[in-house]
Formats: structure tokens, sequence, C-alpha cells
């Protein structure tokens, strides 16, 4: 049997996050795999962010320092500064220190951390712009006295109810992460009330925007952006549901999540580290309704129902080979509420921005003990902070083993680099084998199972040998499919490296 299609893929990592590599197989699933919970790294503690460091919360590496724009809330909610961004930056991801900007004064004090008063973004650093306008945002004005350029109350579209919201998608501009400038125009006025966002797609080579949409309530759109500068980026139509079709719906709740649900955020990231990866870490939202709190049996123990716009909040994973075709592997939380009545039991939203540290991805969350519409303004408890997740390098989703045995055979690649390598968890029970075959799919002499050096144990770059064949030199630029046998183990990514 001629195999045919071959799939070039040169010398980069290859994640096993859909069934791509698998051109037959036995035994073997694909398995979303969670982070593990770590420590809180930073904790509300400044008047101005004394309720949460909050959803819409971001994290970057820049020239070798962690930087971070939060959400601080504070019990000023609906009065000016209620909402602000805020700056901290650290030098281990673990630490991390608010920097004094003495920009804006919040309630009489000038020394603080604020960047962005009355405001929330999803920030990117834009390989492409020149130096005054190297970090963009896009940015959602709460609080018109505080950019007194805004236009105003906007009108939104909300499961076909009308309704007034003082919400404007602007794009600001900053050299330095600190010092922003808000550009006049907005980037739309339809009605985008989340974390929305933007950033340099690589492998496009443009910009792509995922943003709050509305197909079956909350939604994810998608938008490519040639030139982030030309605004408005869709016609300004005063927020009528119209805006939509300019957007690419990418994600939405299905007949498969309960009919009260929806999808909140987008937080899409190419993943840096690997080819035609990318992950979206979006907020399922399952809405309670507004019912009759009169029954005294559950006054004090029962909340549900209590308050409009209410309901928990957990994150699922997504993912895609091209940014536009998402999955949900798994319905299971990614990052899934603590037991109730603790201090993450009731809503968290994962920030924007993963770093890597070492065989580490770290990711941050903002859990809280209420749910989404549960507050009274003025009378909010103070939450937890922001939380360290931390995920093995490529650990998103894996290609596991059976037990008792498993196999496949991927398509037919061709490769650039003489070192294979596997990032696999086996284990002490686990063992895998690699046997490289021909067009025809007959096994190449040298390269067969019985040749085959098993691998063992738990590796993030297993060099991949045979018994007389310490790399496959030989072989590139040709036809070549890969056999795995395997047992109980997780298979996360393959990679021909050029180095050993």
């Amino acid at each position: 049997m001629v195999r045919e299609c071959t799939i070039d893929i040169g010398t980069n990592k290859q994640l096993f996050v859909d069934s791509k590599w698998f051109q037959s197989q036995r035994g073997m699933t694909l398995t979303v795999n969670p982070p593990v919970k770590s420590d809180i790294v930073l904790s509300p503690g400044k008047p101005w962010d004394e309720i949460a460091i909050y959803a819409y919360s971001n994290v970057l590496e820049h020239d070798g320092l962690y930087k971070m724009w939060y959400d601080g809330l504070s019990n000023l909610a609906g009065k000016n500064h209620g909402r602000c961004v805020c700056y901290a930056e650290s030098r281990d991801g673990v630490d991390w220190q608010r920097v004094n900007v003495n920009l804006f004064e919040w309630e009489g004090i000038r020394e603080n951390n604020i960047v962005m008063p009355g405001a929330s973004v999803g920030v990117m650093i834009d390989p492409n712009g020149p130096d005054e306008q190297r970090y963009k945002a896009l940015c959602i004005i709460h609080e018109n006295e505080v950019w007194p350029e805004s236009k105003g109350a906007v009108t939104g579209y909300f499961e076909g109810e009308k309704f007034v919201a003082r919400l404007e998608l602007y794009l600001c501009t900053s050299p330095d992460g600190i010092h922003w400038t808000r550009q006049r125009t907005p980037v739309s006025n339809y009605f985008h009330d989340t974390q929305n966002h933007f950033f340099y797609d690589t492998r496009l080579e443009t910009y792509v925007g995922y943003f709050r949409t509305h197909q079956r309530g909350r939604s994810v759109g998608r938008l490519e952006i040639d030139d982030p500068m030309a605004l408005p980026w869709i016609p300004l139509n005063e927020g009528h549901p119209g805006a939509g079709r300019f957007f690419t719906t990418v994600l939405e709740s299905d007949e498969m999540d309960p009919p009260d649900s929806d999808l909140y955020t987008p937080c899409v990231h190419q993943y840096p580290w690997a080819a035609d990866a990318y992950f979206s870490f979006t907020t399922p939202y399952r809405h309670y309704a507004v019912g009759d709190t009169s029954d005294t049996t559950l006054q004090g123990h029962d909340d549900r129902g209590r308050f409009r716009n209410d309901g928990p909040v957990d994150i699922q994973l997504a993912v895609s080979r091209d940014g536009i075709r998402f999955a949900r592997p798994d319905r299971r939380p990614y990052v899934a509420l603590g037991l109730q009545g603790a201090w993450d039991s009731g809503q968290t939203y994962m920030c924007l921005g993963m770093i890597r540290r070492g065989d580490e991805i770290w990711m941050f969350d903002a859990p809280t003990r209420r749910t989404h519409g549960a507050y009274e303004p003025g009378k909010m408890e103070p939450e937890k902070g922001l939380r360290r997740l931390v995920q093995r390098l490529d650990g998103f989703v894996s290609a596991d083993a059976a037990f008792d045995g498993a196999e496949f055979t991927t398509p037919l690649l061709e490769v650039s680099g003489a070192y294979p390598k596997l990032n696999i968890d086996c284990s002490a029970m686990g063992q895998v084998w690699v046997e490289i075959r021909d067009e025809k799919n007959h096994p190449i002499p040298g390269y067969t199972l019985a040749d085959s050096i098993d691998i063992d144990r738990n590796q993030i770059a297993a060099p991949v040998l045979w018994r007389e064949k310490a790399n496959v030199a030989e072989l590139i630029g040709k036809p070549i499919g890969l056999h795995f046998k395997l047992r109980a183990c997780k298979l996360y990514a393959f990679q021909f490296d050029e180095v050993p």
C-alpha cells in the first residue's frame, strides 16, 4: 500500500493535540492534562485593588523581565477608579512586586501602580511596531470620567435584549507598557464585554484578534487585521448585532453544553514552542435563573437565583491547528473550582500569557469564592489573589497508550533533522519502541522494532535510538512514516532535531 500526502515537519516539534498523527491506531486515547494548582503570587492589599486581583490580567516576558498588567478591583465599583489596570514586575515569576508609577491619583493617593484607571485590557508586545508603539492593548473603557474623550454610552445587544452600556473597545499603545496612549477612534463599538485581545500570528504572518461576540449567548469571534493602527477595524455601527458578520465565530456553546450556558472569554494563545498549535483557555459560564428566594429554609445556605447574571465559571481547554477551527477535546474543566465555600469555589478565569521556566509552562488564573453575579457593591470581601498554574512543557494534551499495549502509525513525513526525540512519560511500567517505515509502509532495515532501543521513565526530550543507528541523517528529505509500539505511557510530542 502506497501512502500519499507527505507532511513536511522540518525540525519543528509536533504536539498530540488531536488525531492528526494517527494514520491508524490501536489502544490510543487523547487526554487533556490539567495543570498543577500552585501558590498565590499576588494578593489584594492596596486600596485600589483591595477586593480582587481580578479576571482580566496579563503576564508577559520581555527583555528578561516578567511583566504583569493586572485587573485591580476596589469596593468603589460603580464609582470613578473602581476598576483599574495596575502594573507589577517579577524576576522569577513567583515573587511579584507592584511598581509605583505615580501617573494617576486614586482617591487622593498619587503613589500607586495604576497605569490605566477605569479600564480593563488585553496586552500584547508587537514584534513589528515602532518603539513608541511596542506595546499594544485592546482596552474597554468602564468609566468615561477618567477618559474624557470617550464617546459616552453605547447601545448593546445581548440575547436579543437591547440595553445601554458604557463599554467601548479601543486600541492603546505604549513604548514601555506603563505610559499608554488611547487612540481616538474605537476599534469597534460592537458590544465586546470581556478581555478581548490580539497578537501577531507568526504562522499566518498577520495580526489576529479574538473578541466577545454573541452566538448562542456569549461566544468567541475572530478577526484578521492587516494593520492594527488602521482604525476602526470594523465599520462603526452603534453596536448593532449586524456587526457580528465581520467576525468568524470560532468557539460557542453547543448541544453538548447545558442549555443555560455560554463561553465567556477567548484567552487564545499561539503556542510558541511547537508548530501549528493554538490553545484557548475559555471560560464556560452556567447561568442561574433569577428566582424566588423567600424560602426561609434556603436563606444563608443557597444564593442561587438571588442575583441577576449569576452562576459558576471555570476554565476549559480548546485546541486548534490553525487558530480558526477549535475543538474542546474534553468538556471536563482544565482548571476546576475548589470545594464549596473554599476561596476558589465560585469562578476562575485564565490570565492572558504563558511563560516558560525550564521544562515547565507557567500560567496564572484569578479564582474567587463568589459566583459571577453574587456581589453587592461596597460589601465585597477581599479575594485570595492570582494563582500560579504549572504545566509540563507541551503537556496540555497527551496521546495515552493503554496499559496492556497500544500502537499507531503516522502519515508520511519529511524531516530536516537527524535526531528524533520524544516528550514522553512512561513512569515505571511504561515503554515505547519506534520503527521507521518507507512510503510503502515497509520497515526500513536498521530502523525496525526489533532494532529499536526502548525508551522508559519520564523524559522531556528522550532520544530515539536503534541498535546500529544513532541518527536518521540518511533519511532526511525522504518520505518516511513512524510506527510506535507503546504501553502505559503518555506521549506529548515528537521532533526531529538538528542536534543530539
